[in-house]
């Protein structure tokens, strides 16, 4: 029995032999066919080849698996970068975010400010209308004042001349009375109008007058006279006519002044043109996003001077109002000086050269020179306390009196001699 069974590792071939052909008289080919090694040969070469390609399958699984796990590992780390990246950059934008609705609200704060200060100059507007209808109401006043005194002047010369008439050409009584009339004119004036030099003018002749008298009992007073003349030539009268042309050529350069980081700043031309379809969708990818979100940042965020002090912008529509404010503030100077105002005058004039410091372009020459303009006008006094000159008609009255008491006792004889006899 243990001869029937196989033993391993053997291989009996059981297959009949092929029957030889019988022999021919052809010819044997000249090729032949190789002769085939042993059976047992053939079989070890045919076991080994699949076990040669399963090893090599295995090693090209092992490779593939191992290029599998490293290139999933570099697209891992490179999806963290990009992950990180977009974190970023949303933080980036978050905090854009905040900064463009804290700008807004500057800006909505500014617009508020900028409804009260036109509140205020529609306030000031209607000052200035009810100033202009007082000052037209006073100019009026004046005018029928003028007309009454030039109405005065005409009787006081008709006066004169009838005293002139009465006493003769010989006689000096119509001389110290028109010295007397000179001598009142120049206090009202002095006193009504103002007028220094038609005061001067008019002393200057009523000393004429008294010195034409030859009567040196007149001394006195023509020294009253100097003494008052004294007096107009050191008060210095304002060019009232010359400093309301100055505010008028101001107020015609205010729409020309530069304002100072007034308006809010925007993109450039290029910036804002969209790029086109195309190159957005050759261009867009991961590598290209942190370019996008930057150039939206720029386009976003403007970047400024920090080492001055920082000014409220103002959007183009609403500079308007601050033109037309500083020339209001021009205006109510004028009305000021015409009203001789001093303390209007120069809160103006400061209000006007804050304003030239605070909102416009401090290198700009125009802004320069209205500021030079302005600081020299706020020194200029333009109601100065005016003299007293009421002491030159004073004196003439009461030496006029005295010359009438000495005249009386001497009148007293001639007028009880018909009595007498």
């Amino acid at each position: 029995m243990s001869d029937d069974k196989e033993k391993p590792g053997v291989v009996i071939d059981v297959t009949p032999e092929p029957e030889q052909p019988p022999p021919s008289d052809e010819p044997a080919p000249e090729t032949q066919e190789p002769q085939q090694p042993p059976r047992e040969q053939r079989g070890d070469a045919g076991s080994r080849l699949p076990l040669i390609i399963a090893v090599l399958s295995l090693l090209l699984v092992i490779a593939a698996l191992v290029f599998a796990y490293l290139y999933t590992r570099q697209a891992s780390e490179d999806l963290a970068a990009i992950n990180a990246s977009l974190s970023n950059s949303l933080a980036q934008q978050a905090s854009l975010q905040e900064q463009l609705t804290k700008a807004e609200r500057a800006v909505s704060e500014q617009a508020q400010r900028l409804l009260t200060q036109q509140q205020k100059l529609e306030t000031q507007q209607e000052a200035v209308d009810s100033a202009r209808d007082t000052f037209a109401r006073q100019e009026q006043l004046l005018e029928r004042e003028r007309e009454h005194m030039q109405a005065r002047e005409a009787e006081l010369r008709a006066s004169v001349a009838d005293v002139h008439q009465r006493v003769g050409a010989s006689g000096t009584q119509w001389m110290v009375a028109e010295a007397e009339y000179l001598a009142r004119l120049a206090n009202n004036r002095i006193s009504l109008a103002r007028d220094a030099g038609t005061a001067r003018a008019a002393l200057l002749l009523a000393d004429q007058r008294l010195r034409d008298t030859g009567d040196p009992g007149w001394d006195s007073v023509r020294r009253q006279i100097a003494r008052d003349l004294t007096r107009l030539d050191k008060t210095e009268m304002p060019d009232l006519v010359g400093i309301s042309a100055r505010l008028s050529s101001l107020a015609e350069q205010v729409p020309q002044l530069k304002l100072a980081r007034a308006t809010l700043g925007g993109a450039t031309r290029s910036e804002r043109e969209p790029k086109s379809e195309d190159d957005d969708r050759s261009q867009r990818s991961w590598d290209t996003l942190l370019d996008d979100l930057w150039d939206g940042f720029k386009q976003t965020v403007r970047i400024r001077r920090n080492d001055q002090p920082v000014q409220a912008m103002l959007p183009p529509e609403q500079q308007y109002f601050l033109y037309e404010n500083l020339r209001l503030h021009v205006e109510t100077a004028r009305m000021a000086l015409t009203r001789g105002d001093s303390k209007l005058f120069r809160e103006s004039l400061n209000t006007i050269g804050a304003w030239l410091s605070a909102h416009f372009d401090p290198a700009d020459k125009l802004t320069q020179v209205m500021r030079d303009s302005v600081r020299d006008l706020a020194k200029v006094d333009i109601f100065p306390p005016m003299p007293d000159i009421s002491a030159s008609l004073k004196a003439l009255q009461i030496r006029q009196q005295l010359n009438a008491d000495l005249a009386r006792p001497l009148a007293a004889p001639s007028e009880s001699e018909p009595a007498d006899e």
